[in-house]
């Protein structure tokens, strides 16, 4: 069973009221609300809750994110700041465009389809 220390309640109370939903996975963790986090494996699951963007909150180190069967139709450039080499699932979206930069900091970067 997972929990959340109580500072690291505190924190994400806070960020919650600053429109960061943020749920608990293992005590160093914090996971966006609606997807699921595996950890030690740092992989990702946000797949079909109807995303309109890229969820906030993605774990650093995570090296595997599914966002497949969302209503993602623009990647935004600051989409996945802070982390560097990713598995990356698109699949089922309406993306129409993908803003400039918003790939240049992942080098690691693999693009999944399906």
């Amino acid at each position: 069973m997972n929990f959340c220390p109580p500072s690291l309640l505190f924190l994400m109370s806070t960020i919650h009221l600053h429109g960061l939903p943020l749920s608990c996975v293992g005590a160093e963790k914090v996971c966006p609300l609606h997807c699921t986090c595996y950890d030690p494996a740092d992989l990702v699951d946000c797949r079909d809750q109807g995303f309109a963007h890229v969820p906030r909150g993605i774990p650093h180190g995570t090296w595997l994110l599914e966002l497949g069967g969302n209503n993602l139709s623009v990647i935004s450039s600051r989409a996945f700041a802070g982390l560097w080499s990713l598995q990356l699932y698109l699949n089922n979206n309406r993306l129409t465009a993908v803003q400039q930069g918003s790939l240049d900091m992942l080098p690691g970067l693999e693009v999944r389809d399906g």
